[in-house]
């Protein structure tokens, strides 16, 4: 998200001025006081301000920019050893700021990049065989033009030793393409083998919460799963009214509370007569975002692919978005990251325990009821497959939405399950 620090960067500018930048200390505070979570982006803006890039675009009087922009980029790289990328965020970052470029909406997440980079070159030198100390004095010299830190290095290593484990070990899922059902109102189902998973996240996934612990599961029926969230048209159509704050009729419906669809949406819905509906349990709901996939997101364990899927809070501008637009993992499932968390059947009653489930369904009460995916507000790390979060069923706000599963699938092939 680290495009957030550097528009938070220009804001702070046009309302303090100068004065801002005869303090680095003073703006490290402010900047981690509004952006907590961007220390590395935090990092290079202080850089960028011991190497005068304030004072160098002054001096530019409007030349031209591309040239300006590279000639920094190259000069901050060589000045800090740092890695193309960081030189030329810190350039262009300093130059939007300072007025001389134009506002940038590409989203870029630079750091994950940089991890998978690392993550990259090391899983190429463990297919090699033992690290010699040449290799391991190569990888610390990408380490520190990367700005990975030992604890992100460490961690970056556990993952690609988990992954050759798990990728030899793991069971076989059904992930082939599989039928698709639609209903009047243009809801799209795909059907979802059965098969087991690890549910929850490993101990050394970056960002997990407690309450992930990573455990087998096995679902052992098939079922139908809708590719998007509900849209506004869908509810619409349903129950006469709207009561999302984002308006269109292909965005997902939000500020829907888990008791409006158990007692408005679903009865209604139920009684058209095509078929029954309900919300997924959480397992299954983690089961079919992953698609077979072991890693934080689907197919990474960084989040440097995640725009291509999702629309959070380094790509959303702080809204939701239509739905299907971003890519499907390989059952055909979109914006199982992002746009709007979804809520799932279960009661949220804390972390897992580690004992192996069979069609597991969390019960009534607890805390709340579970929500998973993220959402356009939302870093990264909550749109991880693993990330739970929960809120009191009564609970109406715009980053809360949902998808269905249709229960009985009898009718759509002959009373295979």
């Amino acid at each position: 998200m680290s495009e957030l620090v550097g528009r938070v960067l220009k804001d702070l500018l046009e309302q303090e001025g100068d004065a801002l930048l005869e303090s680095p200390q003073r703006l490290e505070t402010v900047l981690l006081d509004l952006c907590p979570d961007e220390h590395r982006a935090i990092r290079l803006i202080l850089l960028g301000l011991a190497g005068q890039a304030a004072e160098s675009w002054r001096q530019s009087d409007h030349a031209d920019l591309n040239q300006i922009t590279t000639a920094l980029s190259e000069r901050f790289q060589t000045q800090f050893q740092i890695a193309p990328r960081f030189g030329q965020w810190i350039a262009e970052v300093w130059g939007i700021a300072l007025g001389f470029l134009p506002l940038s909406l590409e989203p870029r997440n630079i750091f994950a990049e940089a991890e998978e980079e690392y993550r990259y070159a090391l899983r190429a030198v463990l297919t090699q065989g033992p690290l010699t100390d040449s290799l391991q004095t190569e990888l610390k010299r990408l380490q520190k033009n990367l700005l990975i830190d030992e604890t992100d290095a460490s961690r970056i290593a556990a993952e690609v030793q988990a992954e050759k484990t798990q990728q030899a070990q793991a069971p076989a899922q059904d992930i082939s393409w599989q039928p698709m059902f639609k209903n009047s109102l243009e809801m799209h189902f795909v059907k979802i083998a059965p098969g087991s998973f690890s549910m929850g996240s490993p101990d050394y996934e970056r960002q997990r919460e407690d309450d992930e612990t990573q455990h087998s599961v096995t679902l052992t029926r098939a079922w139908y799963m809708q590719t998007t969230p509900v849209t506004q048209a869908q509810w619409q159509a349903v129950t006469g009214h709207n009561p999302s704050d984002f308006k269109g009729p292909d965005l997902p419906v939000e500020n829907v509370s888990w008791n409006d669809i158990q007692t408005i949406f679903l009865p209604r819905l139920n009684a058209l007569g095509e078929g029954s509906y309900r919300l997924p349990t959480e397992a299954e709901w983690e089961y079919a975002a992953r698609a077979g996939s072991t890693q934080a997101y689907y197919l990474r364990d960084d989040a440097s692919q995640l725009d291509a899927r999702a629309w959070y809070n380094n790509n959303s501008l702080f809204q939701t978005h239509p739905v299907g637009q971003k890519q499907p993992n390989a059952w055909g499932l979109y914006d199982c990251h992002g746009n709007v968390w979804e809520w799932c059947q279960d009661g949220y009653h804390g972390p897992y325990t580690a004992d192996e489930a069979t069609d597991p369904l969390g019960a009534a009460g607890g805390l709340g009821r579970v929500m998973r995916g993220g959402s356009w507000f939302c870093n990264a790390s909550a749109c991880r497959s693993a990330a739970r979060g929960y809120m009191p069923p009564e609970t109406r706000i715009r980053l809360i939405g949902f998808r269905l599963v249709r229960v009985d699938d009898s009718l759509l092939l002959g009373g295979q399950t």
